[in-house]
């Protein structure tokens, strides 16, 4: 007794003989055993076809196509879709009318059968292992039918990879709404695509649970389904509107190589930029690549605190000596005595140059957090992160959340001749944060600061406005 999900299938000599039968009446092997097991009657999908008689999901599609073709097989609307077939009684009259120099033995066929066996059947037993395949289909229309297919099967997860104009070929086959379809039902789809600004409308059409995300690493087009199943494209059209004649893409089923592009697409993942970020940027000209930053050592704001400090790396009360920098206004020469960075020293306000770039930053850092989906918990590491950095104590305030804020934030290092710009850098990363995470304006208030002459660093970030 063999058992997949709910279906038990007993094999016996009786049965192997029977298909034996069958492949005499003109069905090659694996077509016979697809008649037997769809013989007892209960539609079943095509992945479970495969599993149960010991053959490829691609095996099963182009054995069910066939068979579908001769009429011997039926298809529901079911999505995914299911198969039913004929009584074995039925498959023999089919096959005789179908072949009528060959009416004798057939009827001979169906005699001995009905005289042995009351109709039950069952499948082969599957074998130990699915020998790894590789299949090439041509032209663009013959892919997208294949992935089509298989995307209405998909029963877990996945993966479209959509390179610069992918997402053309997608909207116009089949393939579009049958992704959006397979997210309806539970199926996880994600989406890597390389981003045009040409094509970002169409992505629009992709239903709102499937994730998308942007990444330059994306050349090829295909999919992978459930961990079993790729299409990988291997050539095609320049032009992106063609008919794709000479496209050629590869069907694999091989465990070892799938797993290891699984694991190459799912590491590129994670490096790539959410969809609603790579999009703003793209259509106001902006850059597309994240900065990767964090709060950390070696991070993009600890470096960017050390260069903007370095021309005046000297002023800090714990070190003695002079900055290199000689400015002038007009003919006087401005004393290099401790003052706040050179462009404050020029009479250039860079408060909001700083909040901007903390922003900027502070989108960044929502994005690398994106995977958090609690709010507490988002909260929670942020608070851990911030007080690690040595930028002070986050106190959030009311529920839901209107007021972060900042305690002894200590951005300048204890230097406040210098300490005014990092204030504001500081608190653009958490209005940049706020409103990306959020969808909300937020704006610093109530600002304490040693740079204005008090005796510590304190301010307060209050969430304004939703944008919509």
């Amino acid at each position: 007794m063999k058992t997949v999900g709910r279906f038990q299938v007993s094999v016996t000599d009786h049965h192997l003989d029977l298909a034996e039968r069958l492949v005499d009446s003109g069905l090659d092997s694996k077509e016979a055993r697809v008649i037997l097991t769809l013989s007892a009657g209960s539609p079943l999908k095509a992945s479970e076809i495969g599993t149960l008689v010991g053959i490829t999901r691609m095996d099963a599609y182009n054995t069910l196509r066939r068979l579908q073709d001769s009429g011997l097989v039926m298809a529901t609307v079911d999505k995914p879709m299911r198969f039913t077939g004929l009584s074995i009684e039925d498959v023999f009259q089919h096959l005789i009318h179908r072949e009528e120099q060959e009416l004798r033995r057939l009827k001979t066929h169906l005699d001995e059968y009905s005289e042995e066996s009351s109709g039950s059947s069952s499948s082969q037993s599957r074998p130990t292992h699915k020998e790894a395949t590789f299949s090439v289909i041509k032209e663009r229309s013959h892919i997208h039918a294949a992935m089509e297919r298989l995307i209405e099967d998909a029963e877990r997860d996945i993966w479209l990879l959509l390179g610069r104009w992918g997402i053309l070929h997608l909207v116009k086959t089949g393939a579009l709404t049958a992704a959006n379809d397979a997210a309806h039902r539970g199926v996880t789809v994600r989406v890597l695509a390389t981003l045009d600004k040409k094509t970002l409308k169409f992505f629009e059409q992709l239903d709102d649970a499937i994730e998308i995300r942007h990444s330059d690493a994306v050349s090829m087009h295909g999919l992978t389904i459930d961990g079993e199943v790729a299409i990988q494209s291997v050539s095609l059209e320049t032009n992106p509107v063609g008919r794709g004649k000479d496209d050629a893409a590869l069907v694999i089923e091989a465990h070892d190589f799938l797993s290891a592009h699984t694991d190459l697409v799912e590491s590129t993942w994670k490096g790539a930029t959410a969809f609603s970020s790579a999009a703003s940027r793209i259509e106001k000209g902006e850059i597309v690549e994240p900065l990767r930053v964090s709060l950390g050592d070696g991070s993009f704001y600890r470096r960017l605190k050390e260069l903007i400090a370095t021309d005046i790396s000297d002023q800090h009360p714990d070190s003695a000596g002079w900055t290199n920098a000689i400015l002038r206004r007009g003919e006087r020469l401005i004393s290099p005595e401790p003052s706040l960075p050179a462009f404050e020293v020029l009479g250039i306000d860079t408060s909001e140059l700083m909040r901007n770039i903390g922003r900027r930053i502070g989108e960044e850092i929502a994005t690398e957090l994106i995977e958090i989906n609690d709010d507490d918990e988002f909260w929670n590491q942020l608070v851990i992160e911030w007080r690690e950095m040595g930028m002070g104590k986050l106190i959030l305030e009311g529920d839901p959340i209107k007021v972060v804020r900042v305690e002894d934030a200590g951005s300048c290092g204890n230097a406040p001749e210098f300490g005014g710009p990092f204030c504001h850098l500081d608190e653009g990363i958490l209005e940049g944060i706020i409103r990306h995470r959020f969808g909300v304006h937020a704006t610093a208030v109530e600002r304490e600061c040693m740079s204005s002459g008090q005796d510590h660093c304190h301010f307060d970030i209050v969430f304004t406005e939703n944008d919509a």
